[in-house]
């Protein structure tokens, strides 16, 4: 497209989008290049026997999960400033937050702490299930994996996010009775509706229906309440209602759980394959994780813009909810440029980018077929 014709927020929004898709690279030749040096260098071979040699051999779960701590705080160290940069100095050069550097380095150690935690659980049960089965160990983790990931996105709702961000009740009103009356037309169950506390760090802005189950809540950002009109927040609503009801969390989880068991068996491969030539006696050696965790890194990496077609479907067929419940493709495409705007998201990015990074079409794309499915159809039946 020539820059001549877009506005300057277009503009700006071109610039982040390339900004943000070279610090991407920047950070996968990061963590490769960590985890490799972990690796060959035998500092986590060193780590996994000094802790072995003083909390014992019998006490190897402890081993492991002082060690996982230990990894996961040693290579978020080494990422800070990559991290700093890319959610802070960015976000504020851009205009996108006014937060205060005390108030992002906060929540920066919230998500340390909560990363510790929970990577900790986590590789705890996976290596132990490769102590005690050493074969079918992947099969076993993979289910694991796949049950803990919803034990957290139940959680997340009422508990994590909440760690972040406020939420209050929305006051009871015209959008709160309309989003009520939506929610009991779809057969939605939630908890309430709830105002997002995010316009005074963030310029940003979302809505979003969130949770599992008796979790299921309605965030609607107070910058989305303050500049958008009713119709237009409906919108973004119906297309979140039309996810549930197109049963997309159901999908997208199956997905994941295929990509899982084969990530995991791809791993299972590489640690058979490699872990005796890198000195390693068998595959539970926790020194062996960095190969353990490159494997899963890369798989990741290839599955990504497969995982991300599967998605970018979903979104069209919740945009086609949305203008379905709401009569015409109006609200939903005025509601799509004003977030585009807001959120500086790069309304046309490069084919290459959406094909293999994003998980949602284009703000473009998602535009073009809303409106062409208020033309007349030409068939005939």
């Amino acid at each position: 497209m020539d820059q001549s014709t877009l506005n300057p927020r277009e503009v700006l929004a071109k610039e982040y989008d390339t900004i943000h898709n070279r610090l991407f690279f920047v950070q996968i030749l990061l963590v490769v290049g960590l985890l490799a040096a972990f690796l060959f260098t035998g500092a986590s071979a060193a780590l996994a026997d000094g802790l072995t040699a003083h909390f014992g051999e019998s006490h190897w779960y402890i081993t492991h999960a002082v060690y996982t701590a230990i990894a996961i705080f040693g290579l978020a160290s080494c990422m800070f400033p990559l991290s700093y940069y890319s959610s802070h100095v960015l976000e504020h050069h851009y205009e996108l937050s006014n937060e205060t550097f005390g108030d992002w380095f906060a929540g920066f150690l919230k998500s340390l702490l909560i990363d510790i935690a929970l990577g900790t659980a986590l590789f705890s049960v996976i290596y132990a299930l490769l102590r005690w089965m050493p074969t079918w160990w992947w099969l076993f983790a993979a289910a694991f994996y796949i049950l803990f990931s919803v034990v957290i996105s139940t959680l997340a709702p009422r508990i994590l996010t909440s760690l972040f961000h406020t939420f209050e009740p929305l006051d009871e009103g015209d959008l709160t009775a309309a989003v009520r009356k939506m929610m009991e037309a779809a057969d939605i169950k939630v908890v309430g509706v709830f105002k997002w506390g995010l316009e005074a760090n963030f310029h940003a802005t979302n809505a979003s229906l969130c949770g599992i189950g008796p979790t299921k809540r309605i965030v609607l950002g107070d910058k989305l309440l303050s500049s958008y009109s009713k119709e237009e927040i409906l919108a973004i609503l119906a297309h979140e209602v039309g996810h549930y009801k197109n049963r997309d969390t159901l999908r997208l989880m199956l997905t994941s759980s295929v990509l899982a068991l084969f990530g995991f068996y791809v791993s299972h491969l590489c640690l058979i394959g490699l872990s005796g030539a890198l000195g390693f006696a068998q595959i539970y050696e926790i020194g062996a994780a960095p190969l353990f965790l490159f494997s899963l890194f890369i798989f990741s990496l290839v599955s990504m813009p497969f995982a991300n077609v599967h998605s970018r479907r979903r979104e069209f067929a919740a945009d086609g909810y949305a203008i379905g419940k709401m009569g015409s493709s109006e609200a939903l495409v005025s509601a799509l440029e004003k977030l585009a705007g807001q959120n500086l998201s790069n309304k046309e990015p490069s084919a290459w980018a959406e094909l293999l990074l994003h998980s949602h079409p284009s703000i473009a794309c998602r535009i073009e077929k809303a409106l062409g499915s208020n033309k007349p159809s030409t068939k005939h039946s």
